[in-house]
């Protein structure tokens, strides 16, 4: 197994710090090759690395145009984690037809997802969209051969919302197994 992590931590159980030692073990016994955790935040972070001495991978986190967790990137980058973003688009909230993602989308001939994909890379996100329509799925490879620029990416991360969540899965009281 290339990756494997710790879905939510499911703070009202506790068991998150047990789950992650399990992980390592599973990783020096050679089962796993990285293990990483999902939807952790900084205090999450910091109680699995003080008590085990081992950095994550990844953490993977809700990350899209309308909630860009400027800190908890930041969190990741200083700890030395790769960000991924899970619903990168954003779902049904997806800013697809903004004037901040169309404009970029015209000047580059390419979809409006494309850019989207394209800002998460410019910001140091590693997104991981979903998408069952083949041409879509192509689209969503094909987003290496250009760049947004500076401006076009502050003005999209300006779509950010106070809570942008798109469920309201805060991970320091959301409980999902």
């Amino acid at each position: 197994l290339d990756l494997h992590l710790i879905h939510w931590p499911n703070p009202s159980v506790g068991k998150y710090l047990q789950a992650w030692q399990a992980l390592i073990d599973l990783r020096e016994r050679g089962l796993i090759r990285s293990i990483g955790v999902s939807n952790f935040t900084q205090a999450h972070l910091g109680r699995i690395i003080d008590e085990t001495g081992v950095v994550p991978a990844v953490n993977q986190i809700e990350l899209h145009p309308r909630f860009p967790q400027e800190h908890m990137r930041a969190v990741d980058t200083d700890l030395g984690i790769i960000t991924q973003a899970w619903s990168p688009m954003g779902k049904a909230r997806a800013p697809l037809d903004e004037p901040a993602v169309l404009d970029a989308a015209q000047r580059l001939g390419v979809a409006p997802g494309q850019v989207i994909l394209r800002w998460h890379i410019q910001i140091g996100s590693l997104p991981i969209p979903k998408s069952a329509d083949p041409q879509r799925q192509r689209e969503n490879f094909d987003v290496f051969d250009f760049a947004l620029t500076d401006s076009e990416v502050s003005a999209i991360s300006a779509l950010a919302e106070t809570d942008g969540r798109l469920f309201g899965g805060d991970p320091d009281v959301h409980e999902e197994m």
